[in-house]
C-alpha cells in the first residue's frame, strides 16, 4: 500500500515526480492530439494532464509529439542475425520497448537449450522481451531439424514468465487432418495465446483452423484473405519485414479511427534494414506514405499489440501504465528523440544509453552445430536417373519479388553425361540444401530462378526453419567452397567464385547469431550483398530471399534435405517431371 501511496501523492503533487515530460501528447484511446504533461513516478505514468507539476527532472518538447513506445507483435530475432541484447540496442533507439519473439530458429537447431539462451540473453537488456513457445519444430516431417520442441519441453517452458502462449502454428494441415501430436500442443497450452500461420487457407478449412484455438495469422497477402480472415474473429498480423511486404496490399482493410484486429509487425527484420531504414518505426513512415491516418498507424504498434497480448502495463499513456514513451519529432518521419522504458532514457536522438555491453555468451552455446560429414563434390551432380542425353523437363523454384511465396516453374533442360547443370544465362541455377545436425550427408537438390547470378555461388546456415546448409549458384565447384568453408566458420553466409571466398560472416551462435553490433553486421552484409551484385544477382538482400527457399510451409514449391516440397501439398515431389 505504502508503493500505492506514494503514487497517489505525486499523482496529487504532495510528492515530487521523478520526471515531468511535457510536449503534444498523442491519445491512442481517442484519436486525439493536446498538449500537455506527463509525470513519471517509480517507472509508472501517474499523471497526464495540462498542469505542471513537481518534478526532479523535465524534459520539455513543445513540438514533438509523445508516443506510447512501439511493441512488435511477431518477430525472430535471430533473423537479425543478432543475440536478444544486441537486438535490443538496436531498435531501443527508434523507439521500440516491447517484442513478442518467437525463437523456433534457435529451437530448430538446438531445442530447449536454445530457447532458454534467448530468455536469459534477453534480460540483459532494458527492452521487454516476451517469448512464444516454438509449436512446429520442426515444422514439418519434410525436413531434418537439429532438435525437437515436444510436449515435455513445451511444459517446462511454460513456467517461464516471459512466455505468453503458442507460437505460429504452421502445421495448419496437421490441424486440420487432426493430427494428435499438433492438437495435443495446443491442448496444452489451452488459456493462452495460439498464434497462426496459414497462408491462403479459406472455407471450411479456415473455419477448422480458428476453431482449434488460433486466434492470428500474419501470412495474410490479399485483401479477400484479410477480410475472411477477420471475419472469423482473428487477429491480422500486418507484415512489412526484410522480405515479405504486405502492407501496400492491406492497408485496405484498416477501418478509419478504429483499426480493428489489426496491428503493424516486422517478422523479420535484419540489422542492415534497421541500422537504415529502422524497426516499427519504419512500418509508421510506410503506413503513413500508403495513407494511413498517423494515429490509426500509432495504435497499431501501441494499443492493438498490448490488448491481443493482454499487455494491460503497455500499449498507452495513461496512469498506472510503464512509463514506456517515445518522443519524435512528427507524426510522418517518427524519428525518436527520447526513448524512456520504465521511466529511465534508454536513448537519445539514435543513441542507445541502457545498459552496458551484455555478457560474451556462455561457451555451450558456441558448440559446434554444423557438421556436414563426409560431404564430396561429385554430391552435388544431379543425374537423371535413367537417360544420358537429350532434353528433359524439370521443376525449378521461381523466385516472386518483394515476397516468400514461390511459383513453380517447369524449364526445359539439357543433359550431358546424364547430368543437368546449371544454366546461368537462362538464369537457372542450381540449389541446394546440405543436412548440417547430424552429419548424414542427405542432400536435397534442385533449380531455382530468379537470382541472377552470373558466376560463383552463396550459401548460408540460415535456411528456413530447421536451418540446415542451403546453397545456390552456377557451378558445382563453387558451391562446395562456398558449403565446406560454412562447416570450418561454424555456420554463418559466404560467397565464393572461381574458388575462392570472396566475402563472409561467421555466425557462430547456432550457425544463426553473432555477438557483433547491428553496424558491424550491416557492414558486413553491405560487403556480402557488394559481392553477389558483383556476380550478376538482382535480388535485394539475396541471403534473406535464400533463407526461405527451404521453408516448406509456405506456398508453392520449397527445398529442403529430403528435395522439393511441393508446400501446398505437403509432399516431396519429383524434379524431373515425365
Amino acid at each position: 500500500m505504502e508503493f500505492l501511496d506514494n503514487l497517489i501523492d505525486a499523482c496529487l503533487g504532495a510528492l515530487p515526480l521523478d520526471l515531468l515530460v511535457f510536449g503534444k501528447i498523442v491519445d491512442v484511446y481517442r484519436n486525439n492530439i493536446s498538449d500537455g504533461y506527463i509525470g513519471i513516478k517509480n517507472g509508472l505514468i501517474v499523471y497526464v494532464g495540462s498542469k505542471p507539476k513537481r518534478a526532479g527532472e523535465t524534459i520539455k518538447r513543445p513540438s514533438e509529439y509523445i508516443l506510447p513506445a512501439y511493441i512488435d507483435g511477431h518477430i525472430h530475432i535471430e533473423s537479425s542475425l543478432m543475440t536478444p541484447s544486441t537486438f535490443a540496442r538496436a531498435v531501443i533507439p527508434r523507439g521500440t520497448c516491447c517484442v513478442i519473439a518467437d525463437p523456433h530458429e534457435i529451437a530448430n537447431v538446438m531445442g530447449l537449450e536454445g530457447v532458454k539462451f534467448m530468455i536469459n540473453d534477453a534480460k540483459r537488456s532494458p527492452l521487454k522481451v516476451y517469448f512464444m513457445i516454438p509449436s512446429c519444430v520442426p515444422s514439418t516431417h519434410l525436413e531434418t531439424s537439429g532438435a525437437e520442441i515436444g510436449l515435455m519441453e513445451i511444459k517446462k517452458l511454460k513456467r517461464f514468465k516471459q512466455i505468453m502462449g503458442l507460437g505460429e502454428v504452421m502445421n495448419y494441415g496437421g490441424v486440420i487432418k487432426k493430427d494428435r501430436s499438433v492438437l495435443e500442443k495446443m491442448k496444452t497450452c489451452s488459456g493462452m495465446i495460439i498464434d497462426g500461420h496459414a497462408p491462403g487457407l479459406k472455407g471450411e478449412e479456415l473455419c477448422a483452423y480458428v476453431l482449434a484455438g488460433i486466434t492470428s495469422d500474419h501470412e495474410v497477402t490479399s485483401i479477400d484473405e484479410a477480410e475472411e480472415k477477420l471475419s472469423l474473429g482473428m487477429w491480422i498480423m500486418i507484415r512489412e519485414g526484410s522480405t515479405a511486404k504486405n502492407l501496400s496490399k492491406l492497408v485496405k482493410i484498416i477501418s478509419r479511427g478504429c483499426p480493428e484486429r489489426s496491428m503493424l509487425v516486422t517478422d523479420d527484420r535484419h540489422a542492415g534494414d534497421i541500422v537504415h531504414e529502422g524497426h516499427l518505426d519504419h512500418c509508421l513512415r510506410r503506413a503513413v506514405e500508403e495513407g494511413l491516418d498517423p494515429l490509426d498507424a500509432v495504435k497499431m504498434v501501441t494499443l492493438k499489440p498490448a490488448e491481443y497480448f493482454g499487455l494491460k502495463d503497455l500499449g498507452g499513456l495513461s496512469p498506472g501504465k510503464s512509463a514506456d514513451i517515445v518522443i519524435v519529432n512528427n507524426l510522418k518521419d517518427f524519428k525518436a528523440s527520447v526513448v524512456l522504458i520504465d521511466g529511465e532514457i534508454a536513448a537519445k536522438n539514435g543513441l542507445y544509453l541502457g545498459i552496458s555491453g551484455p555478457a560474451a555468451p556462455h561457451k555451450q552455446i558456441l558448440k559446434k552445430t554444423v557438421n556436414i560429414g563426409a560431404f564430396k563434390p561429385k554430391d552435388l551432380c544431379i543425374k537423371h536417373p535413367s537417360s544420358v542425353k537429350g532434353k528433359v523437363k524439370v521443376r525449378a523454384i521461381g523466385l516472386i519479388k518483394d515476397q516468400i511465396v514461390t511459383d513453380e516453374i517447369h524449364c526445359d533442360m539439357e543433359l550431358v553425361d546424364g547430368e543437368v547443370k546449371s544454366d546461368p544465362e537462362r538464369d537457372i541455377l542450381k540449389i541446394c540444401v546440405l543436412e548440417r545436425h547430424r552429419g548424414t550427408g542427405r542432400i536435397g537438390k534442385g533449380f531455382v530462378t530468379g537470382f541472377n547470378l552470373k558466376e560463383g555461388a552463396l550459401a548460408s546456415t540460415v535456411a528456413h526453419d530447421s536451418h540446415n546448409i542451403i546453397a545456390v549458384g552456377t557451378n558445382d565447384e563453387d558451391l562446395y567452397k562456398a558449403v565446406i568453408r560454412l562447416g570450418e566458420i561454424n555456420g554463418g553466409l559466404v560467397v565464393a567464385s572461381r574458388g575462392k571466398i570472396l566475402e563472409e560472416l561467421p555466425l557462430p551462435i547456432a550457425g544463426l547469431m553473432t555477438t557483433e553490433d547491428a553496424l558491424k553486421i550491416s557492414e558486413k552484409m553491405e560487403s556480402l550483398e557488394e559481392a553477389v551484385s558483383k556476380l550478376g544477382c538482382k535480388v535485394k538482400s539475396p541471403f534473406t530471399a535464400l533463407s526461405f527457399l527451404s521453408l516448406p510451409v509456405i506456398p508453392k514449391l520449397r527445398i529442403t534435405d529430403h528435395g522439393l516440397v511441393d508446400a501446398e501439398k505437403s509432399k516431396i515431389v519429383e524434379l524431373f517431371i515425365p
